[in-house]
């Protein structure tokens, strides 16, 4: 029976118009619409009748298909590979690149961020002269890196008139876009597609497919070509519609069908790659053709892929083990690029062969160079399972893992360690797996095995290296996590019972678990290892030494700023430390990025720090609004995996914004979650008791600074009793006394906007007292400190207490008003960078970053780059 070629399009009229009306809106920014519905739902045939209407657009296509083989960026080339010419106008550092992460150059590995910068760009030089569409189908099957670069221009799409349509299976939750969901066809819908497609069916055979397919396109269009006088109509079920694929294939020469096979092996091939790969088989270039006549493959200039995905994935499943091998030799026969050869020769093997175990994980060594983590982590995977001896198995198997958690694949990272661990003898293979299993926990926001580790290090008894760097790990695990049990102590007995060595890894470790004979002489350790100098931060912190932590996180950042999962890590924890030493734009910017980047790679535990750290950022400036959504990303996580400090510190920026605004109640309420981290609760001392007192409960402020003038006494940080004497001030504690005290212990800190905070208290005190002289000496030094470092909605308290005191404060300075990413871009134009050069620094677009220069200029009173740096210097403290 004949079924027209020609579906149409049937019931979807409203889903059109949608697509129609966000390509007319694309003029002069992008946006992003995602399709998602069943298999066979007619996405392909939406977009397709979508792209007719796209008149004066550049379209740009790619699509997965299932069985993909993982060689990285194979998506992302094809779409882009009709303007890779125009990436000569990018910078040289963008053209170096992408032409690493297409394997056209060698290199030193790039940024998985620093990938997307430069599609982008790319993407934007093409919309300076032409309209964009960019059509992506099933998004699922798309190989992983190709996916990660989509999924970041999802996300920054506005500097240009480009339109991103996806078509996917399910939602994209993480993609903000604007989603068409197609449902079933209605029974009227159904009943006109069929008699369109199929007006020759009789009543009862068209009733059967009605109910059968139930609404869906596909599977009207598959049962109805079934011929005449088949009994057995199937199942709406994957397997009986892979049938009726299987049948529009059946008739044609077995050397075509053959052919057809290498081309679903793999979908990434030229004209001529296949038909070298064809000759080998003892096929010829004839029989294309009956391939290309049936509509099952197109042949777009030198690119040939086959049509359908569907169609490739049943016609691959469909052939024999032997069959795929033959196929999958034939490519690896003509592959240009090595890791492709060896991934198809991987595929074709039928036993463990340590030689091709070997070049693929030298393979996968190229591809961890070039950025395609995602893709190295496949590959080492097949190369582990190649792998004869177990030795080897389990060492490339925690390569995989350890690489798979820097990638974004913390779940897969999950399943190779639980894979490997029982069978890793190797004691530094058993610590690389344990460690970055701890990790991968730690970041990505998943259930801990803390029990599992200490059985670890008993198994390592004759290794007091490997065990001592395994409790190093365990113990930054424990005062980070949340927990009920104290398992601090259980480490700090197998720690005591270790050997000494592995230094300053045992002597940190007990300092985070608050052993430690002399913890301060080792801050900031002489090393340039970045765990030792991130566990170092994490050890200031709990000594209240806000300089050394600083140090250390900057150092660790500086160490880890190629290293995108990690990177994210450290740049959370530096963020909130700067805005206490007085960096507050800064210590912004690093949140906002750090955020952005752990979102992007799934740490949901490092986005949700990095959240806090934005919210206290926030909270000092007097944004309120953004402190408030800051705060509520924070909380996102469910509280067993989420950090004790993010808690924390959501709760204690939510209490500073409050406190600002003088809504006392709200802030003590705020105030009272950040309880469950000493270290952030001892911060926000000064908080906690001027809350407390203006909301009448004096004997809650007294109690929590008898407990901190302990930890004062103890740390002997100048910080802690700069907070413990001004909050006696606050109680009504020889004020004057107190005051001048917590004054000179902040002249010896860092923590900059606490001193500020304390030189406001005290103005007002001695305001209320009529002494305005002596007040507005503390008062315009409050004013200027807080302009200066960027706390703008403390700076206008402290300004309107000076006025009351008959002064008139100072103009703020230039800048005051900016946001913290457009300080960031503001400084980096002064010091002479392009706006290109800017994009690959804040990984945005240079056209987003011409924007926020537009918006700039103004705030800052200038007219052009060449006086940013002076507006900027009068900014600074």
């Amino acid at each position: 029976m004949l079924v027209s070629k020609q579906t149409p399009l049937v019931g979807r009229g409203r889903d059109l118009d949608r697509l129609r009306d966000a390509i007319d809106a694309t003029t002069d920014s992008g946006a992003v619409v995602v399709v998602t519905g069943e298999a066979g739902i007619g996405k392909t045939a939406l977009v397709e009748a979508a792209s007719d209407h796209a008149v004066g657009f550049l379209v740009l296509r790619c699509a997965g298909h299932e069985g993909e083989s993982p060689t990285g960026f194979t998506a992302l080339h094809e779409l882009l590979h009709p303007v890779l010419p125009r990436v000569e106008a990018l910078t040289p550092r963008q053209r170096g690149v992408l032409r690493r992460a297409f394997a056209v150059e060698d290199g030193p590995p790039p940024e998985h961020l620093g990938i997307g910068v430069a599609v982008l760009a790319l993407l934007e030089e093409v919309a300076a002269t032409t309209k964009v569409l960019l059509v992506v189908e099933d998004l699922q099957w798309l190989d992983r890196p190709s996916a990660d670069v989509l999924t970041f221009l999802a996300r920054r799409l506005t500097g240009g008139p480009i339109l991103l349509v996806l078509t996917a299976r399910s939602a994209l939750g993480t993609v903000p876009a604007e989603h068409l969901v197609l449902e079933p066809l209605s029974h009227e819908d159904s009943t006109a597609l069929l008699a369109a497609t199929a007006p020759h069916l009789d009543e009862a055979t068209r009733n059967h497919v009605l109910r059968e397919a139930m609404g869906n396109p596909l599977a009207l269009r598959e049962l109805a070509s079934l011929p005449p006088g088949d009994a057995e109509f199937p199942v709406r079920t994957t397997p009986r519609l892979e049938q009726a694929h299987l049948g529009q294939v059946a008739d044609l020469p077995a050397s075509s069908r053959t052919l057809l096979l290498l081309a679903a092996a793999d979908q990434d091939l030229t004209v001529t790659d296949l038909l070298t790969a064809a000759a080998g088989l003892g096929l010829s270039a004839d029989d294309l053709d009956p391939l290309e006549r049936g509509g099952h493959v197109d042949v777009d200039g030198d690119r040939v892929r086959v049509r359908r995905s569907l169609l490739r994935s049943v016609v691959y499943r469909a052939a024999s083990t032997a069959e795929r091998g033959r196929a999958h030799l034939a490519l690896a026969a003509v592959a240009r690029d090595p890791l492709r050869a060896a991934w198809h020769r991987s595929v074709a093997a039928t036993g463990r062969d340590e030689a091709l175990a070997a070049e693929l994980e030298a393979a996968a060594s190229r591809a961890v160079s070039r950025g395609a983590r995602a893709e190295a982590a496949a590959v080492l995977r097949r190369a582990a399972d190649l792998s004869p001896d177990v030795a080897c198995r389990v060492r490339r198997l925690a390569a995989t893992a350890e690489v798979a958690r820097q990638a974004g694949l913390p779940r897969l990272a999950q399943r190779v360690v639980a894979e490997a661990l029982p069978l890793a003898e190797d004691p530094a293979v058993v610590v690389r797996l344990a460690t970055t299993d701890i990790v991968n926990a730690l970041m990505a926001g998943l259930p801990a095995s803390g029990d599992g580790v200490l059985s670890v290090v008993r198994h390592l008894a004759d290794h007091p290296a490997e065990q001592t760097a395994l409790l190093w790990a365990a113990a930054v695990r424990e005062v980070v996590l949340p927990h009920e049990r104290d398992g601090g102590q259980a480490i700090l007995a197998e720690l005591e019972n270790v050997e000494e060595s592995g230094e300053p890894l045992r002597q940190i470790a007990l300092g985070l678990l608050g052993r430690a004979s002399r913890p301060r002489d080792l801050l900031p350790p002489s090393t340039t290892d970045a765990g030792v100098l991130l566990s170092a931060g994490l050890l200031a912190e709990l000594l209240h030494d806000l300089g050394a932590a600083h140090r250390s996180f900057l150092a660790c950042r500086d160490r880890l700023r190629h290293a995108e999962a990690d990177g994210s890590h450290a740049l959370a924890w530096l963020a909130c430390v700067r805005v206490l030493v007085g960096e507050v734009r800064d210590g912004a910017a690093d949140a906002a990025r750090a955020e952005r980047t752990a979102t992007d790679l799934g740490l949901s535990s490092v986005a949700a720090a990095a959240a806090a750290s934005g919210a206290v950022a926030h909270a000092w400036r007097g944004d309120d609004v953004e402190t408030a959504r800051a705060h509520e990303r924070s909380l996102a996580q469910p509280c067993e995996v989420r950090w004790i400090s993010t808690t924390a510190r959501g709760h204690w920026a939510a209490g500073v914004s409050a406190l600002r605004q003088r809504r006392f109640r709200d802030a003590s309420a705020h105030l009272a979650g950040v309880e469950v981290h000493r270290t952030t609760s001892l911060w926000a001392l000064g908080d906690i008791v001027e809350a407390a007192v203006h909301s009448g409960r004096t004997d809650t402020a007294v109690r929590a600074l008898a407990d901190a003038e302990r930890d004062a006494s103890a740390f002997d940080s100048p910080h802690l009793w700069m907070l413990v004497h001004r909050g006696h001030a606050l109680v009504g504690s020889d004020p004057v006394d107190r005051f001048e005290s917590a004054v000179a212990a902040g002249l010896d800190s860092p923590a900059v906007l606490e001193l500020a905070r304390t030189r406001l208290a005290y103005g007002e005190w001695l305001r209320r007292g009529r002494r305005v002289v002596e007040a507005r000496e503390q008062l315009a030094e409050a004013v200027r400190l807080f302009t200066t470092r960027g706390a703008q909605g403390w700076a206008d308290r402290a300004a309107a207490e000076l006025r009351a005191a008959g002064v008139t404060p100072p103009r703020s300075a230039a800048g005051a008003n900016l946001t913290p990413q457009e300080a960031q871009i503001a400084g980096l134009a002064a010091a002479g960078l392009s706006n290109k050069e800017i994009a690959e620094r804040v990984f945005l677009s240079h056209r987003t970053v011409g924007a926020h220069l537009y918006r700039v200029f103004p705030k800052l009173g200038v007219t052009s780059r060449a006086q940013l740096a002076r507006a900027l210097r009068d900014a600074a403290p």
